[in-house]
């Protein structure tokens, strides 16, 4: 079989819970301000602060596993991979986001209104959940360079390379915001973990994941008792205990993978909902309100289904026209399918 075309239905189930996760954490919100408005003492929270070191790494993990099925190499050149990307990242990002500027801006009820003299600034920093894809393609960049320079083709050198993205953020005083580069610098590590666990699964056998997924329960339950006010870790830990529990727990994540067929479902669209996620839970809630429904259970429940299912219902509905397909999703060889078979086969 060949390795380029192979899915592994058990990496896809991950990434439809990655999915589900970072749809979650969206409808929830990352403080008291955003998202459902939750306090900071309730249930929501106390899940949301759970996998705040899991659900973007995770997402990042997955796009360096993937990578490693299909390289630079495989493209023939490295100008046609960085073509494939732009076409495939760069482009909905500019339409995407120009539409949700605008829908922040027109539509009563949203959490935050941008300004409106910041417009051209939303495509050079990271605006809303954009910023994730600004940041994938400069480490798509980056790994380019560590793959041209044979770094990561042995595991040594990938090992190496992914010991030294750790340090690479001590580096700069101040973060560097222009393309989301700081947040790129965050995120390196996972997507070399992923490369390596795809690449090398032979030098990660043995006791090694046994190893792994013990020390990543341990930091899990230490970061458990601080949620729950059983200790105070000093400021200057907590960034470092995130990092080893995601780099630990995605490990054993990606080594213990599983078939789910719901899980599968999602991980196929995973693109297409993370683009257009926010239009469905933003929206959900913003029309759950003007009904005066503002259960907790039903506003987060009718808010993530809604995240996850409308950007799938919006990408049936545009690849009918290969225009749309490739102006929201970044299809350039999109095709016109037949809607009921489109349906059929998903």
């Amino acid at each position: 079989m060949n390795k380029s075309t192979y899915k592994d239905t058990r990496i896809e189930s991950l990434r439809g819970l990655a999915l589900i996760l970072m749809v979650a954490g969206h409808v929830i919100g990352s403080s008291a301000y955003s998202g459902m408005r939750v306090p900071d003492d309730s249930l929501l929270r106390y899940l949301y602060d759970s996998f705040v070191y899991i659900r973007m790494p995770l997402f990042t993990a997955i796009s360096g596993y993937v990578y490693a099925l299909r390289p630079v190499t495989t493209y023939g050149s490295v100008q046609r991979f960085l073509k494939g990307k732009t076409y495939r990242i760069a482009i909905p990002m500019i339409v995407v986001s120009s539409l949700f500027f605008l829908a922040q801006s027109l539509i009563p009820g949203t959490n935050e209104k941008p300004d409106h003299e910041n417009f051209f600034g939303i495509f050079f920093y990271g605006y809303a959940h954009f910023w994730f894809l600004q940041a994938i393609l400069l480490i798509f960049l980056g790994v380019i360079v560590l793959e041209k320079a044979r770094i990561t083709k042995g595991f040594a050198g990938a090992l190496l390379a992914l010991f030294a993205s750790l340090l690479i953020p001590e580096i700069f005083e101040q973060p560097i915001k222009l393309f989301s580069f700081y947040r790129a610098l965050d995120l390196l590590p996972f997507f070399l973990l992923g490369l390596i666990a795809s690449r090398f699964p032979e030098k990660l056998a043995g006791i090694i994941p046994r190893l792994i997924s013990t020390f990543a329960l341990a930091l899990i339950t230490l970061h458990q008792a601080y949620l729950f006010g059983l200790h105070n870790l000093p400021n200057h830990w907590i960034d470092p205990l995130g990092l080893a529990l995601g780099l630990c727990a995605i490990h054993t994540l990606i080594h213990y993978r599983f078939n789910c067929i719901p899980l599968i479902f999602l991980g196929k669209y995973s693109f297409e909902v993370y683009l257009f996620h926010v239009f469905g839970t933003a929206g959900a809630r913003i029309l759950l309100n003007r009904l005066e429904i503002y259960s907790t259970v039903t506003v987060f429940t009718v808010s993530l289904a809604a995240g996850l299912l409308m950007p799938i219902a919006l990408k049936l509905l545009a690849q009918q026209h290969a225009l749309s397909d490739l102006l929201l999703f970044g299809n350039k060889h999109a095709v016109t399918v037949p809607l009921k078979k489109a349906v059929s086969s998903s």
